[in-house]
Formats: C-alpha cells, sequence, structure tokens
C-alpha cells in the first residue's frame, strides 16, 4: 500500500535538488516575439512599455480583482482581545484573487497569463506541468488548457489522500487532461524531467510550465499585481505590509519585485508565511527567486526602460520576511486553530480560506493584530493577500457524461484506481485543498 507521508531523506534532498534545476530549466531564452493583441495595457506594461514588446500574454483576468476591507473581523479581533472600542480601526484589508477570473480563480491565473501567452507564441499544441495527486495548479493548468484549445499533461506524485484530491483529479479528467500517475517523488523527478527534455527538442510543440507556475516569466503576474494594487489604492494608501502564504515562492517574489520597480521598496514590506517545506521553500531560496526576477525583467526592456528600474537590495529584511512557525504541523496538515479560523473569517466576511495556505496566513495576521490591540498598541496596516481559489469543482464533474455515476473513477488511468476503491484510506484531519 501507498504511504507517501513515509519518504525518506535522500528522496527529500533529490525533490528539492530537482525543482531547483526544474526551476532553472523553466528560464526563458526566447528571442523578440510578436505579442499576442490585448484589449488594455496592463499595469506592468504601462510602467515598462518596452516589455510588451518582448512578453507574450494571453488576457485571462478580465479586470483588477477587489480591494476590501475585512471591518467585521477587524473588530472582532479587537473585541476578542478587550477592546470594547477600537481605536485602530480600518488596519486590515484584502486583495481577493480568489475572485479572478471563473474557473481560473486563485493565484494560478496571473501567471498562467504569461505563461500561455508563451505557449501559444511557440505554436504549442500541449502544455506539460506537474504537482501533486490534488495540485491546484494543475487544475487551473488544465482549466486554461482547456479554454484555448490546449491539450495537457499532468505528472502528478503522492500527497495525503482526501476527497477534495479525488474531486481534483475528476475534474482534470472532464478537462481532457492526460493524467500520469506516480506513487513516489522520485520516478514523478525522472518523469518531469523526461518531458522537459521532450520540450526542449518538440519544436516548440510541447510547452513545459514548472510546478506552481513559478518561473520568471509566470512571476510576472505578480509584479503585474503589485502595480494593479498600486493603481488600485494610490501609492500614498499602499499598506506597510502585504502578508502572503508561500509555497513554491513565485507569488511573494513577484510582489517584492514588484514594489521595487513601483518605488515603494522597503516601504511596504512583503511577509511570506511558509507553508511548504521548509527543504523546498524557504527564505534565502524566495530571496534568490526575486533577484533572479530582477534580472530577467532588466534584459528583457530597452534602455529607456532599463534606466527607469530602481536597483534594490532583495537581502532587506524590511523589504521582506519569511515566517517558519505556521508550517507546523506540516504541508496539508493544520492545528485546531486554523480550522476556527477559517470558519471565524467565513462566518463574519463571508470568504473561503483553505487549510494550508490562506488559513495559516490569516492565522499569522489574526496572531499579530491580537497582540497589538492587547498592547493597546496601533497594528501596521496590513493587506492580506488572497490566493486561494475556491470555484465549487461540481461545476466541472456534474456536467461530464461518465459512463457510471457510481464509479466515475473508473474512466481515469487504471493507476489512479487505488485511490478510490479503498486501497488508501482518507485523511480526514488535512487540508481538502492541500495543493498548490
Amino acid at each position: 500500500m501507498l504511504n507517501p507521508s513515509k519518504r525518506s531523506k535522500n528522496t527529500l534532498l533529490f525533490t528539492a535538488l530537482f525543482c531547483q534545476v526544474s526551476a532553472g530549466m523553466a528560464a526563458d531564452s526566447a528571442g523578440v516575439p510578436q505579442n499576442l493583441a490585448t484589449t488594455d495595457t496592463i499595469p506592468l506594461f504601462k510602467r515598462l512599455p518596452t516589455l510588451e514588446k518582448r512578453i507574450p500574454r494571453l488576457p485571462i483576468l478580465e479586470q483588477f480583482t477587489p480591494h476590501e476591507r475585512l471591518t467585521k473581523l477587524e473588530q472582532d479581533i479587537a473585541s476578542q482581545a478587550g477592546l470594547t472600542e477600537n481605536p485602530f480601526q480600518g488596519r486590515l484589508t484584502i486583495k481577493r484573487d480568489d475572485l479572478s477570473s471563473n474557473q481560473l480563480g486563485g493565484n494560478k491565473a496571473r501567471k498562467l497569463e504569461f505563461l500561455i501567452g508563451q505557449a501559444k507564441q511557440n505554436r504549442a499544441t500541449t502544455l506539460v506541468t506537474s504537482g501533486m495527486w490534488g495540485s491546484n495548479h494543475a487544475l487551473a493548468t488544465a482549466v486554461a488548457a482547456k479554454q484555448n484549445g490546449l491539450k495537457a499533461t499532468m505528472i502528478l506524485g503522492p500527497q495525503p489522500l482526501t476527497e477534495n484530491v479525488r474531486q481534483k483529479l475528476l475534474s482534470m479528467h472532464t478537462l481532457g487532461a492526460n493524467l500520469r500517475f506516480h506513487s513516489h517523488l522520485v520516478g514523478m523527478g525522472f518523469d518531469i524531467a523526461k518531458y522537459y527534455i521532450k520540450a526542449k527538442f518538440s519544436g516548440g510543440n510541447l510547452y513545459y510550465i514548472p510546478s506552481g507556475g513559478s518561473s520568471e516569466r509566470g512571476e510576472l503576474g505578480y509584479v503585474n499585481a503589485f502595480l494593479e494594487l498600486s493603481q488600485q489604492v494610490g501609492l500614498e494608501q499602499l499598506p506597510e505590509r502585504i502578508v502572503v502564504p508561500v509555497g513554491t515562492m513565485g507569488t511573494a517574489a513577484g510582489l517584492l519585485v514588484g514594489s521595487c520597480i513601483a518605488g515603494v521598496f522597503e516601504k511596504v514590506q512583503i511577509v511570506g508565511i511558509g507553508i511548504a517545506m521548509p527543504l523546498l521553500s524557504n527564505e534565502r531560496s524566495a530571496r534568490k527567486e526575486a533577484k533572479k526576477l530582477h534580472r530577467f525583467i532588466r534584459n528583457q526592456v530597452e534602455k529607456s526602460d532599463r534606466v527607469t528600474i530602481p536597483d534594490c537590495d532583495y537581502d532587506s529584511e524590511k523589504a521582506f520576511s519569511f515566517v517558519t512557525q505556521y508550517y507546523s504541523p506540516g504541508y496539508g496538515a493544520a492545528k485546531p486553530v486554523i480550522f476556527e479560523t477559517i470558519d471565524r473569517v467565513n462566518r463574519l466576511e463571508n470568504i473561503h480560506l483553505d487549510r494550508t495556505y490562506s488559513g495559516k496566513a490569516m492565522q499569522f495576521i489574526i496572531d499579530e493584530f491580537s497582540a497589538s490591540y492587547q498592547k493597546k498598541l496601533r497594528p501596521p496596516s496590513t493587506l492580506f493577500w488572497l490566493t486561494y481559489n475556491s470555484h465549487d469543482l461540481n461545476d466541472f464533474i456534474d456536467p461530464y457524461p461518465w459512463k457510471n455515476f457510481a464509479e466515475k473513477w473508473r474512466e481515469l488511468p487504471s493507476s489512479f484506481w487505488q485511490l478510490f476503491s479503498g486501497e488508501l484510506p482518507l485523511e480526514t484531519n488535512l487540508d481538502p485543498s492541500a495543493s498548490e
């Protein structure tokens, strides 16, 4: 029987090494493409006009995502801390990327705009990417592929099994994705390497997307996101800090570089809440990712834009901090307080969080605000960047013409059947939407 929770140290080291290699392989070396047509100029291209000549983009987001106050939650935190009246009201806001684009909600929509833009420019017919069995990124890629007339291959590896993992596998099948099963990370890593090489020599027909969409090209989505926020609220009204969960590090790196390009570096601190295995996702790697992204942008723009890009010290503690203690008890698992926080935010603000990413990041904010209120101190103005896609998976599954609705899973490749037949028990104490 499979036991994905028991992995050798060597396997973890191999996976960490391969993730670093695959991220490096994903760095772009394309020439100067003709950009795809867009309806509006996005903030990033307004700020760096010559970048639009070099970077193709396929519009997915229909509009700016909402920026809202969390008034009820903020008041509730103050009340719990013993403040009958809150003199510091208005310090907590949210950027709702969960509403970014219908079925492609969450942070993947922003990354895929640039990744699929390049794939279409290359005249690719198939996208290939990887993740765990219930990967949010893999599902988002499958949706985007279907919407744009592309085939998709998903290389999927082991994680704790939940009902939501099963639903995501069924959803990817309804979208026509080719699902490749792996029970061990090492075999998964070799399969990723094989497909990367195939993509390299496919003449452009096969386009490789790294796990989480976190490459320099994909991360442009969150450079643009920071500039979008700046345009929404104005530079003078930006928060003192932005809190975001960190998995494959692309979202945090993009926001950090965005703060640099916007000219507010160190005035707005990006706070990354680590939720993935520290060997794979950590402060040093996140800072390195930001440096690579900064260089990528400078290399893509013409001199007229290059001279306007500030030089920023991505080792600055004022600009970026990385919080590790909310990872416990592990990726995909959550302490009881996280479940309570999810229910609290849903009840007060009608906003849905997940228990691996957004729930843990929100718990950090609540803990920080509570500590300030208990001391009757004003907390830093804080924006919570919600990256979760709360789209109902039944919208994919229910309309599909299954041959046997009671055992839908039998239409998946037979290697996946063990995840539905009871051979591997469901983990009821883990996050039902755990995978990046």
